[in-house]
C-alpha cells in the first residue's frame, strides 16, 4: 500500500536565506523594539503603536492571494535599500538619535521585498508598508515646532468662540483668563494626539471604503481639519463647564472623559461624510433616464 499523504518540499536554499536574514534583523532591532514600545506606553500621542503592526498584518493577509500570484522577479537594487537601511539604524543607535532607527525598520523592509521577491511585491503591500509610519514617534523637535503654532490656534480659537456667545475672556498667547480664571492650553491639550490618532484611523477607512480613488484622499485630507476643530470644540467646553458648574470638575473629571467621546464623535462624523461621497459618486454613475 502507498501512502496519499504528500510531504512538503523542503524549503529551497533562496527561502533558507531570506529566513535566515529574517531572524538576524528581528535580532538586531531588538533594542529598537523595546524603544518604541516604550514610547507607546508613554506617550499618548503614539497609543495608535500598538494596533499598527496588526491593522498592517490584516491588510498582508487581505492580499495573501494576490501576494502569491505575484512571479518573483528579485531586484539587486533592493540590496542598496538594505544597507541605507542599516546605516540608519546603526546611525540612530551609535549617536543616539530617535528616528533613524525606527525609520530604518520600513525601510529595511522595503528593500528586503525588492530584493529577494521584486517590485511587484512593494507595489500590492505599498498601504501597509505606508501605514507602518503611525507606529514611528516623532522626534520631540518636530512635536515642539508643531505644538506650540496648534496650541496657539486652539487657544485663539477658543477664545473667539467663548466671547462669541457672551463670555468675557482674556488670551495671552496659551493662557486663556475666564472670569478671573486662568488656565493655560498645554501642548497635551494642542489635538496631537488626537490629531494623530485620527488621521490614522481615516487613513484605513478611506482605503478600504468604495469611493473613487480622488474621493478617498478627500475624505482622508479632511482628517485634519476635523480633528483641529474637534479639539477647539473640547477645550471651548470644558471653558463651559467650568465657567456655569465648577473649574475643579471641568479640568479635573470632564477634561479627561471628553477627549474620548469627542473622537467617537469625530469618527461618527467621518461615517456621515463618506456616506456623503458615496451617494454623490453614484449619483454621478447612474445613467439619467430621459
Amino acid at each position: 500500500m502507498t501512502s496519499s499523504n504528500k510531504s512538503k518540499a523542503p524549503p529551497t536554499a533562496e527561502n533558507r536565506w531570506i529566513i535566515i536574514a529574517i531572524i538576524l534583523a528581528v535580532a538586531m532591532y531588538l533594542p529598537t523594539f523595546r524603544t518604541l514600545w516604550g514610547k507607546w506606553m508613554q506617550d499618548s500621542q503614539y497609543s495608535l503603536g500598538f494596533l499598527v503592526p496588526l491593522v498592517c498584518a490584516y491588510f498582508v493577509w487581505r492580499k495573501w492571494p494576490e501576494i502569491k500570484r505575484i512571479k518573483r522577479a528579485p531586484a539587486a537594487w533592493g540590496l542598496l535599500l538594505i544597507l541605507f537601511a542599516l546605516t540608519l539604524h546603526i546611525a540612530g543607535v551609535v549617536l543616539d538619535v530617535s528616528g533613524p532607527s525606527e525609520l530604518s525598520i520600513i525601510v529595511l523592509i522595503i528593500g528586503g521585498c525588492i530584493y529577494f521577491f521584486g517590485i511587484n511585491l512593494v507595489k500590492v503591500l505599498a498601504f501597509p508598508l505606508a501605514y507602518m509610519l503611525f507606529m514611528i514617534p516623532v522626534p520631540g523637535g518636530v512635536l515642539d515646532r508643531l505644538g506650540l503654532p496648534m496650541q496657539i490656534l486652539a487657544s485663539a480659537s477658543t477664545a473667539f468662540l467663548l466671547r462669541l456667545i457672551g463670555i468675557e475672556v482674556v488670551r495671552a498667547g496659551i493662557q486663556l483668563s475666564v472670569e478671573g480664571f486662568t488656565f493655560e492650553v498645554a501642548q497635551a491639550c494642542s489635538g496631537m494626539s488626537s490629531l494623530v490618532a485620527l488621521i490614522g484611523v481615516t487613513a484605513v477607512f478611506a482605503y478600504i471604503t468604495n469611493l473613487p480613488t480622488k474621493l478617498k484622499w478627500v475624505l482622508f485630507a479632511l482628517s485634519l481639519p476635523i480633528a483641529l476643530a474637534a479639539n477647539v470644540v473640547r477645550i471651548t467646553s470644558i471653558s463651559l463647564v467650568g465657567y456655569y458648574w465648577d473649574w475643579d470638575v471641568a479640568l479635573q473629571i470632564y477634561h479627561d472623559y471628553s477627549s474620548p467621546l469627542l473622537f467617537m464623535a469625530t469618527v461618527l462624523l467621518l461615517f456621515f461624510i463618506n456616506w456623503g461621497f458615496e451617494w454623490l459618486s453614484i449619483g454621478r454613475t447612474t445613467p439619467q433616464s430621459h
